[in-house]
């Protein structure tokens, strides 16, 4: 954003990508496209210590190497999440917490206190409002209903507000291998999808996982202008335990930036850089 602005941006990261819990196709991309508009990025980055000198920002950095300096006239910092669970008393109610002060819960979001359950950031699973939501509603329906209903987290979107955006449902191919499958994976660029190169903007990647076995689509990863718009139709086939072929079978409509789902599948079958997109 400050980068749209006019300033000049460097962005340092303690992991060695951006975006490290993305795949590394989604954080090559997205490094591509930012160092593209002038955003420095330096990973490995551990920042020692800031101080204000002459109305100056200076950072002392830890890079692997020598320790560097940086100059700026402002640093904005990412702290991460806690859990605000500290005065609550919860021990005394007979709640467990885990050693980093997260509620432990079983998959009904029942804590281990009978009749209290848990949902949202302090429940330890994704920290996002849309998450919090569905967990509340979850968590209520089991409480005075007597349900036991659980979430499928695997089935939810999310995404980052960058330019392009990135947005991923499903699981990552390294989470998939974790899991015991036996993975395929695909990568289509934006600049061979028909609207991109209409609307002159092709940054951008999608990368699809499928279980090598049965085809079945695990996990969709999208840079792209509207990738968090696109997401949700990944989301919608890996909740319904979609095929690739169910994809390529699907009539998508032509020229959008959603086509790249379907150029992915299709690409399981076909060289897409020698098909028109829409030969199946």
């Amino acid at each position: 954003m400050y980068a749209h602005f006019g300033s000049s941006v460097r962005v340092m990261d303690s992991a060695p990508r951006v975006l490290p819990l993305e795949e590394p196709e989604v954080s090559e991309e997205l490094t591509r496209c930012l160092s593209a508009e002038g955003v420095q990025i330096q990973v490995n980055a551990r920042v020692r210590r800031i101080r204000r000198t002459d109305g100056r920002v200076i950072c002392d950095l830890a890079n692997g190497g020598a320790p560097t300096v940086c100059e700026a006239d402002e640093v904005l910092v990412a702290t991460g999440v806690v859990p605000n669970t500290s005065e609550l008393g919860l021990q005394a109610a007979g709640v467990e917490l885990d050693a980093q002060g997260y509620v432990k819960t079983d998959e009904t979001l029942q804590t281990t206190a009978p009749g209290v359950w848990a949902a949202g950031d302090v429940a330890r699973r994704m920290a996002l409002e849309t998450v919090a939501a569905k967990e509340g509603a979850t968590a209520a329906t089991n409480a005075l209903k007597r349900e036991k209903r659980t979430i499928h987290y695997d089935w939810i979107p999310h995404a980052v507000f960058t330019n392009p955006q990135v947005a991923s449902v499903g699981l990552t191919d390294a989470e998939a291998v974790r899991r015991g499958f036996a993975c395929e994976c695909r990568v289509t660029t934006m600049g061979r999808v028909p609207k991109a190169l209409t609307v002159g903007d092709t940054r951008g990647v999608l990368k699809m996982v499928a279980d090598a076995k049965t085809r079945r689509v695990l996990g969709v990863h999208i840079v792209s202008p509207i990738a968090a718009d696109m997401v949700h139709a990944a989301a919608y086939a890996i909740r319904g335990g979609l095929s690739v072929e169910d994809i390529i079978d699907t009539v998508h409509v032509f020229p959008t930036f959603s086509e790249a789902l379907k150029m992915a599948a299709e690409s399981y079958h076909h060289d897409m850089s020698r098909m028109s997109c829409c030969i199946e």
